[in-house]
């Protein structure tokens, strides 16, 4: 099972906390990529909240190869789109 396919059973919106723990980076970056429309949310009040189906179809997406593009010369850095 992908993450993705991980995120279909959840009925609830997820927090920034859950979204940070899923991407292993910080509530700080997800706030920034939220805010910058880099990924699926809204807002409740004050509250970022994101869409656990849309959030799965973002996954889904990014996951695709041809959403992955190489960068840097024979050093094999990876850089996603």
């Amino acid at each position: 099972m992908n993450l993705a396919d991980h995120l279909d059973g959840r009925t609830n919106a997820l927090t920034v906390s859950d979204v940070a723990e899923l991407l292993n980076i910080s509530e700080r970056q997800v706030y920034k990529l939220a805010a910058e429309n880099r990924i699926p949310s809204f807002k409740i009040g004050g509250s970022v909240r994101f869409d656990p189906a849309a959030f799965a179809a973002w996954l889904r997406q990014k996951m695709e190869p041809s959403s992955v593009r190489l960068t840097g010369s024979a050093r094999g850095t990876r850089r996603v789109s």
